[in-house]
């Protein structure tokens, strides 16, 4: 039996009493700084009904991917790194003040910094509404809420940067098809204008169409003059002055439509044909390049929608509060855990123990 007692004593008494006078007296009170916000992302969507004709509204959904991305920064060393440099984690940690076993070392590895860091900071993410819940715990309740409020902006300078990239990825791709198509407009414009400047001539199919309208109405003045040259003739004589006239006036109308004619063939055997044969090809690139700049220009302001359509937002609508009062350790409940576990141990051992005695004794 005193044997028992003595048993009991040790494996349960002894960690009993050891944490009660830890969690009693020794333990460093510690501060909890609790802050709740979420990632959003920005979808445009038409409103239903009336309000649909009339506008659009811009909605606010879960971004659950950019929740995790969020959880993992903040539980990283480059988190971590930033926080020492702006608010010296490593000597608030490593302050005389706290308990020798809260404690670290005032020159930790980064692994152990690391390790120290993340026992004093929860992080809870609630998977229906991707709201996260950020718990930061520290020896001073100033310490507590200015930690969790650089790393909420520090969270928040991520997701701004994320969205400005995935935003500016798309607004440089499409920035380049316009340079290259601009590019091919004012490359095509430059051909068409030496075209023009050569061959005196701004577009050879329209003038084509004009000298031919002109032909024919030359060619009905010519028949309609001659007509009434044969008319008069008829019954005049040549020295006759209508037919003079008549005559000169039919030679002229021979004489213009001869230039003409002379024109549409070209006076260096580069007819009008051969012009039009030309410059269909180069109307014909300006008019695909102005298609193509135009195209890249919509693609462009579709870019720019698309890029406010997935712009993310983190959200903070609980910020950081600063404790009142500690509420770590639970002094009560880890040294009735210890004693928990210090008699589950003892049972279980003397359990194993007596089944090893009968064991042997058989």
């Amino acid at each position: 039996m005193k044997s028992i007692l003595r048993s009991f004593a040790l494996v349960v008494g002894m960690p009993t009493l050891i944490a009660a006078i830890y969690f009693g007296f020794i333990a460093s009170d510690m501060y909890v700084s609790e802050s709740r916000f979420a990632v959003r992302a920005s979808k445009s969507e038409a409103a239903s009904g009336l309000a649909g004709l009339l506008s659009s509204t811009s909605v606010i959904s879960a971004g659950g991917q950019d929740s995790r991305i969020v959880i993992d920064y903040i539980q990283s060393h480059d988190m971590l790194s930033t926080l020492d440099e702006a608010l010296d984690v490593t000597g608030h940690f490593s302050d005389p003040s706290i308990d020798f076993i809260s404690r670290i070392d005032s020159n930790p590895p980064r692994e152990e910094l690391l390790e120290h860091y993340l026992k004093h900071l929860e992080i809870i993410e609630d998977g229906g509404s991707d709201i996260l819940v950020l718990r930061v715990k520290a020896y001073s309740p100033e310490f507590a809420q200015g930690l969790s409020q650089k790393i909420i902006a520090l969270s928040e300078a991520l997701v701004n940067d994320m969205s400005a990239r995935i935003e500016q990825d798309g607004l440089d791709s499409a920035k380049e098809e316009v340079a290259i198509a601009a590019e091919k407009v004012r490359e095509a414009t430059e051909n068409l204008t030496a075209f023009r400047q050569l061959n005196t001539s701004i577009n050879p199919a329209e003038e084509t169409s004009a000298l031919l309208g002109l032909l024919s109405g030359l060619e009905t003045k010519l028949s309609t003059a001659r007509t009434e040259l044969s008319e008069k003739r008829a019954f005049m004589k040549e020295s006759s002055p209508l037919v003079k006239t008549l005559k000169n006036r039919v030679a002229a109308i021979e004489r213009q439509l001869g230039q003409e004619k002379q024109r549409m063939a070209g006076s260096d055997g580069q007819g009008m044909n051969q012009l039009i044969n030309q410059y269909q090809p180069l109307a014909l690139d300006q008019e695909l390049a102005q298609q193509q700049y135009t195209s890249a220009l919509t693609s462009l302001e579709l870019a720019r929608i698309e890029g406010q359509r997935k712009k993310r937002y983190l959200i903070t609508y609980i910020r950081p509060m600063m404790a009142e009062q500690s509420t770590e350790p639970k002094r009560l409940m880890k040294t009735l855990t210890v004693l928990v576990y210090s008699f589950l141990f003892f049972a279980i051992g003397g359990l194993m123990w007596s089944a090893l005695r009968d064991h042997i004794g058989h």
